[in-house]
């Protein structure tokens, strides 16, 4: 059933992009550029100092080692330094014949060297291609992003009385063999004080990592990650209330999957509607805003656990302020709420972002920021977990012509809700220095 629903959706999202193309192709559009296409490139080198690699502020049990290493596996270390060393070429190419269509490609490989964790080395090749124009009244695009990581096959793994790090360890996660897909689709159309926009969108994350089972959870965890998908399709109706701002209304239907463990499959595929109203636009110089939320109504498949809540109501929210209060300062207050299958066991957790940063323009060379992120997982019952990661940090930027350097600091500090669960938490540094070249 899930998969059939999974194609209708997918149809659904196909059908809204293809809206664009006969205003792309048909359509009287502005006259073409003297110079249709253009590009870019760029290089940058950075250097950095990670002080927990591995996200682990707690020793495992030498028994414990011995039992996974044993079994083929080799548990993780507690606070393992390493200098990291990042190198990033960039191309850009863009092409626009007319308003009516427009089309940008990017590619951007990251390769990574951990030079004291060399199990964390890897490539992480990062593309785009973004599609859109605008006719008469009528804008559309089309923005897709695409990530094969190529890294390790194999999850890592804790001994005891270690344990999978908070939210299940994201950086671990992004350093091994995936694949991601992004697409998001809107369509907007103009009437007088009025807008529509039909708006689509696709996630895709497949973990290509080993599957291996955990025959003793208690003496050693393994970590296996599992494929999820979220699409969905909609429209938002938008009224003009002040100069560059609209109240929005909007509605959303869509499905998310999660897939097999160790050829189990997951329970927790659903369908949800979510109800948004909201505010976008800038009623003021100084203003800037993009908020939309509302409830969220599941749809659970059958078989899911006892205990597990299948009416629940789950609140959608994604917002961002921007506040201008100087011509040199900048100031972006950030909440995204809402919940998804984690990827590291069958289960369904929210994801939960308060971010605000602070950026100041010293002058045409010199740059700072500062900001503050707390990222919450909340996992759903029957699951008892609830993770909290507080991370502070900052940066120096310095512009000559086409040359950039910039020095940066983070700092995590995660701290888990619930008794007897310091594995999971842990801190660590951050220290960059990066220097980018634009050609």
């Amino acid at each position: 059933m899930k998969t059939k629903k999974l194609r209708d959706y997918q149809k659904t999202a196909i059908s809204l992009t293809l809206l664009a193309l006969p205003l792309a192709l048909g359509a009287q559009g502005a006259p073409a550029p003297s110079k249709p296409w253009s590009y870019s490139a760029s290089l940058t080198l950075r250097e950095s100092f990670d002080s927990n690699v591995y996200l682990q502020d707690t020793a495992p049990a030498p028994a414990n080692v011995a039992a996974a290493q044993a079994a083929g596996l080799n548990p993780v270390p507690a606070r393992k330094e390493s200098l990291v060393t990042t190198i990033i070429p960039r191309v850009d190419l863009s092409y626009k014949p007319c308003a009516a269509f427009r089309a940008a490609v990017g590619y951007a490989p990251e390769v990574t060297f951990y030079h004291s964790a060399h199990s964390e080395d890897h490539v992480a090749h990062r593309g785009t291609l973004n599609l859109g124009g605008t006719v008469d009244k009528a804008n559309w695009d089309l923005l897709n992003t695409f990530g094969y990581i190529d890294g390790s096959k194999l999850g890592p793994v804790f001994a005891r009385p270690g344990d999978v790090p908070a939210v299940g360890g994201i950086p671990l996660r992004d350093r091994r063999e995936s694949f991601l897909y992004r697409s998001g689709f809107k369509l907007t159309v103009t009437a007088d004080k009025f807008f529509v926009r039909p708006v689509a969108s696709v996630y895709l994350h497949n973990f290509l990592t080993r599957h291996i089972a955990n025959p003793t959870p208690a003496v050693y965890q393994y970590v296996n990650s599992i494929d999820r998908r979220d699409i969905s399709g909609g429209v938002d109706l938008g009224y003009q209330v002040a100069d560059k701002t609209h109240l929005v209304a909007g509605y959303r239907y869509g499905a998310q999957e999660q897939r097999r463990l160790l050829g189990v499959d997951s329970p927790y595929d659903s369908a949800y509607h979510r109800l948004l109203a909201g505010v976008e636009g800038s009623p003021a110089k100084w203003l800037k805003l993009a908020v939309m939320g509302g409830p969220e109504i599941r749809d659970f498949e059958r078989g899911t656990p006892a205990g597990f809540d299948r009416g629940e109501t789950i609140y959608y929210m994604d917002a961002s302020v921007t506040l201008l209060p100087t011509a040199k300062d900048s100031i972006t207050l950030l909440n995204r709420r809402y919940e998804q299958p984690a990827f590291t066991s069958t289960s369904m957790y929210e994801d939960i972002t308060y971010d605000i940063a602070w950026k100041h323009k010293f002058n045409d060379a010199w740059a700072a920021g500062a900001g503050f992120r707390l990222y919450i997982g909340d996992w759903q019952a029957p699951v008892n977990r609830e993770d909290w990661i507080y991370t502070p940090s900052a940066s120096v930027t310095y512009t000559h012509k086409k040359f950039n350097v910039e020095a940066a600091y983070s700092y995590d500090w995660v701290d888990s809700q619930l008794p007897n669960t310091a594995g999971r938490e842990f801190t660590r540094h951050i220290v960059s220095l990066s220097a980018k070249y634009n050609f």
